[in-house]
């Protein structure tokens, strides 16, 4: 799998939610709960999952086979909740 995302997004998204792009792929690559992400854009996708410590949503697109990456920020509640009573009860990830 390859990932790509803007250099300008990136930083702006280290500055907002403290979270490097860079380091968000972790995110993706360790089985996280996959949900829809509405745009009128593109279809894109939540990725939660641990980062550092704490739960973590990444926003993402497929442009073939790669992962175009889009944003990153802490979980909302209810997405930790979710991805929490998954990962504990071994259930499908989306």
């Amino acid at each position: 799998m390859t990932f790509e995302w803007d250099e300008a997004k990136r930083q702006a998204t280290i500055r907002k939610h403290r979270i490097d792009l860079a380091d968000a792929v972790e995110v993706l690559l360790n089985d996280p709960m996959i949900l829809p992400a509405h745009s009128d854009i593109e279809q894109r996708f939540i990725a939660v999952g641990p980062l550092a410590g704490t739960v973590v949503a990444v926003v993402y697109t497929m442009r073939g086979n790669t992962v175009r990456m889009i944003t990153a920020r802490r979980a909302r509640k209810d997405e930790q909740e979710r991805y929490q009573t998954l990962h504990a009860g071994g259930g499908p990830r989306d």
